[in-house]
């Protein structure tokens, strides 16, 4: 006897919920955005770079310097930069680049992380930490 409506539907040989494709555990670049503001409260704003330096996630007027950043850099997989405001932070992968400014009170160990994770999770690879 079926006790819930998955059980039922599996009795009535239904299986489950059809789908054209299987899901991805990868996040789409929007959704990398708004996890990285869930895990700090320090990040004011962030985008999310393509492999050609298009924008696929963010505000437009931070494509701009977020490009000029990962230029200064380009042999670096992490890039951090602070002044007395705050912070800008960068990580990138053959697929993506993050970057996120933040302000003073950031912890950089901890933003780094995150964005390493985030990088994982664009790709689909399910790099949580346990």
């Amino acid at each position: 006897m079926a006790t819930v409506v998955s059980q039922a539907s599996r009795d009535r040989g239904t299986g489950g919920y059809p789908r054209a494709r299987p899901m991805t555990d990868a996040l789409t670049p929007a959704q990398s955005l708004d996890y990285l503001r869930t895990l700090s409260a320090d990040i004011l704003d962030a985008a999310v770079l393509g492999p050609d330096g298009s924008l696929l996630a963010g505000p437009p007027e931070l494509a701009e310097p977020a490009r000029a950043l990962l230029a200064a850099a380009p042999e670096a997989d992490d890039i951090e930069v602070s002044t007395a405001q705050g912070s800008v932070f960068a990580a990138r992968s053959d697929a993506h680049a993050v970057v996120v400014v933040c302000g003073r009170f950031a912890l950089p160990a901890l933003v780094r992380f995150d964005l390493r994770m985030v990088l994982g999770d664009l790709a689909g690879v399910g790099t949580h930490a346990a």
